[in-house]
């Protein structure tokens, strides 16, 4: 009982932030988020945005892409003697299943704190142009990296969207 209210309360006070984001938005958005199915919602922003860029980096040093819900992240990836790569972080803050649509179908793996995190599913998406692949992941509470490559691109598209919370007992 206490854990459910802690999750909650850590849910609503995402909320409130993720509400205060969106009014503080000022790009062009009017539509609603109420989609069914994560792919559309994903094809949607990737070929609308709003686009975000980041540049990957080391691991170590991964930079953050939480604030980029409902967005394209365009990441630049490092180059490396094997192909480009390169880490950023995502802070998670609900347990649940996350799915990572890409633009390309590029490798890619999850760490946290306990080491690897298994990927549930992998497909091929065929809904849009703008999305190549998806990878869902159950995640827990704190920071997951995401980590490319190595492949031969240069940039990569990432749509990331909640699947949904589990309650495990």
């Amino acid at each position: 009982m206490e854990q459910s209210v802690r999750t909650l309360t850590r849910l609503f006070a995402c909320g409130l932030v993720a509400l205060a984001f969106a009014a503080c938005d000022d790009h062009d958005h009017d539509h609603d988020h109420d989609h069914a199915d994560p792919t559309e919602e994903a094809c949607e922003h990737a070929a609308e945005g709003p686009f975000e860029a980041v540049n990957a980096a080391e691991a170590a040093a991964a930079p953050a892409i939480q604030g980029f819900e409902h967005s394209r992240v365009d990441i630049t990836l490092l180059a490396g003697a094997d192909g480009n790569g390169g880490s950023v972080a995502f802070n998670v803050a609900a347990e649940g299943d996350y799915v990572f649509f890409l633009s390309d179908d590029v490798p890619l793996a999850f760490s946290d704190d306990d080491g690897e995190v298994a990927i549930e599913a992998t497909a091929t998406i065929d809904a849009c142009a703008e999305v190549a692949v998806s990878y869902t992941v159950e995640l827990s509470p704190g920071v997951t990296v995401l980590t490319f490559g190595p492949t031969d691109a240069t940039e990569v598209g990432l749509v990331f969207e909640a699947a949904g919370a589990h309650d495990h007992e």
